[in-house]
């Protein structure tokens, strides 16, 4: 820009001292390739600031929210996975309480084998019966988790103890299934094992019960070959409870899985079974989890030994990372969006000084030319040389246009006085056409009459209206203003009417807001000579500490507690009123001439009992100088 403006000077310069060489074109080194080059030049200056702060927090902000979101989700699945431990080892303990009892304690196990083999009992035997039987009641009903337990040895009447039948023969009960296992369990060398059982309820196949059942085999005494059984059934329900709260992403779900990686019990939405690598023990971290993706799933597993289960949380990583790749996503629109808007500031700067060296050249061609009205000169200053060219043009053309300028000024203000006369004629017009009437109406019937002093009063009430824009009057005016209204309505309707004035002469200096009082007596009037054929109102003032107070009383219908409260919300809102405007517009015009008042005294208050009249209290602020 300063190369340019030299340019411009001394192509200037050589132009006074009567050089053609230019003529009326642009100098030639304003052509479309000094354009492009100072648009590139814009466009890097200012997709550098904007780029590489936006790269940089872009960058910053995906790394960041991407492992945070993932140190989240595996920290939220760890402490998932170790309540659903907590309450895995408590199943296990309480296998391991019954075990204790069932299968070390000796007399325990006589006794019970016993009971299970003898065709009748004893006294002694009943008595151990309802001992052992709360046994296996205590954690079946206490703990909300287990369905029921089975305590059964071998014996030839085919008998076991029941939490839930007590004492009672297999081929009578409702669940015989765990029974049809226990042929493959003799031999079975696991301390416990796990399946998920249908029973039928009260032997009724359309009402099943799903069931996880954990059986720990016992041999009493006979290493190798167990000839007794402890079942648990556990309710996974109550796991599919717990998957529900864990379920915090949408697309993540929970199962338990066997020895065998076969799932026992699944979240409400699992998907597709994840298989475990063999080595997960050696892949366990020193919290005891497993962590590995499998296709498009982080994959986190925990190992209970005790059980053989496998407690596993898998989170599809399209869910897992949507949040980073919704900000890759907006940190490229937000780079395009600069991109864009960089480039269209870019040319519009390019075109903003290139217009401004065009508008400069056509001053200095337009200087010698008279017969043209002054160009406009730039008033914005980037730059000492555009001060100088600035200085240096104002200086060359302010004596040539100076005069134009006068003139041109003084034909303004004269357009601005002939408005004012014209907006002073309407008014005119209107007094003028009233005074018209009032003597024609008096020359009708050659002597004053009501026509013509009601036209006499309108006119006076017109002039009030518009003779001046002050905002307060003095009391005497408005109540002149009041009055000659009254003598209006009481020419419309004679012996209807009848005012009471009650104020001191020392009151009529004092300051009020002009025709503040006629909308008043004007609503009295209205609604009162709908009801009453002898309407009486009282306008009282009194000075009351700085204020005016003007009272309007009178004995029309009134005002229901329904219709005087929407009155008073109507006011403290912005919606213009349907009926009521004088009322509505004396609030406003208070409101905004001295203020909102005080939320004990506000300038404007209505009270009215229906059937016996209306008062309105008006509240003037007297401002000594």
């Amino acid at each position: 820009m300063p190369k340019t403006l030299s340019a411009l000077l001394s192509n200037f310069t050589a132009k006074l001292r009567g050089s053609t060489a230019t003529g009326n074109k642009l100098p030639s080194f304003v052509d479309s390739r000094l354009k492009r080059k100072f648009f590139v030049s814009h466009l890097i200056r200012i997709l550098i600031p904007c780029f590489i702060p936006l790269l940089i927090l872009g960058t910053l902000s995906i790394f960041i929210t991407n492992w945070y979101i993932r140190n989240n989700v595996e920290q939220s699945n760890a402490n998932q996975l170790n309540q659903l431990n907590e309450l895995a080892q408590v199943i296990s303990s309480e296998v391991d309480s019954l075990s204790l009892s069932f299968d070390k304690d000796p007399k325990i196990t006589l006794r019970l084998k016993s009971i299970l083999s003898g065709t009748t009992l004893s006294y002694e035997n009943l008595e151990a019966l309802y001992y052992l039987k709360n046994v296996i009641d205590v954690p079946a009903n206490s703990k909300p988790y287990i369905q029921s337990v089975y305590i059964y040895y071998e014996n030839p009447e085919g008998r076991f103890l029941s939490s839930r039948e007590g004492l009672t023969q297999i081929s009578l009960s409702d669940d015989t299934s765990w029974f049809e296992r226990y042929a493959d369990l003799r031999s079975r060398k696991e301390e416990m094992i796990t399946e998920v059982r249908q029973t039928s309820a009260y032997g009724f196949g359309n009402q099943s019960t799903r069931l996880l059942t954990i059986y720990k085999p016992f041999s009493y005494g006979y290493p190798g070959y167990n000839k007794g059984l402890i079942v648990m059934n556990v309710r996974p329900s109550y796991f599919e409870t717990s998957f529900h709260y864990f379920d915090e992403l949408p697309q993540r779900y929970f199962y338990i899985a066997n020895a065998e990686g076969e799932p026992l019990v699944t979240s409400a939405n699992a998907g597709a079974q994840v298989p475990l690598p063999a080595e997960r023990r050696q892949l366990q971290g020193e919290d005891g989890l497993v962590r590995f993706e499998h296709g498009d799933s982080l994959v986190i597993a925990k190992s209970l030994p005790r059980l053989r289960w496998d407690l596993v949380s898998v989170v599809p990583t399209n869910e897992l990372y949507s949040l980073p790749h919704t900000l890759i996503y907006m940190t490229i629109a937000l780079c395009l969006v600069s991109l864009l808007f960089s480039s269209v500031y870019a040319l519009w700067t390019t075109r903003r000084n290139y217009r401004q060296i065009e508008q400069i050249v056509r001053i200095l061609e337009s200087a010698e030319q008279f017969n043209q009205p002054m160009p406009t000169i730039p008033s914005k200053i980037n730059d000492l040389y555009e001060w100088i060219v600035k200085t240096i043009l104002e200086a060359f053309l302010e004596h040539k246009y100076v005069k134009i300028q006068l003139s041109e000024r003084k034909a303004k203000m004269e357009l601005l006085e002939l408005r004012a006369l014209q907006s002073q004629m309407n008014p005119h017009f209107l007094y003028n056409t009233l005074h018209s009437i009032y003597w024609k109406s008096f020359q009708l019937t050659q002597s004053p009459n009501d026509a013509c002093r009601m036209i006499e009063q309108l006119s006076g009430l017109m002039e009030y209206a518009v003779r001046t824009t002050d905002d307060l009057v003095p009391l005497r005016d408005e109540m002149a203003n009041v009055r000659s209204y009254v003598h209006i309505q009481r020419t419309r309707f004679p012996d209807k009417i009848d005012v009471v004035w009650d104020s001191d002469e020392q009151l009529e200096a004092c300051r009020v807001m002009k025709i503040s009082l006629q909308p008043l007596i004007e609503n009295s009037i209205r609604y009162g000579l709908e009801h009453r054929s002898d309407l009486r109102i009282r306008i009282k003032c009194r000075l009351q500490g700085p204020h005016l107070r003007v009272t309007v009383t009178d004995n029309g219908p009134g005002i229901s507690k329904a219709r005087l409260a929407q009155l008073r919300t109507t006011f403290r809102s912005d919606t213009f009123p349907s009926d009521h405007v004088g009322l509505y517009n004396t609030y406003k015009r208070l409101a905004l001439q001295y203020g909102p008042g005080d939320g004990d005294d506000p300038l404007l208050r209505i009270y009215s009992h229906e059937g016996r009249g209306t008062c309105i209290d008006l509240l003037f602020p007297q401002h000594q100088e």
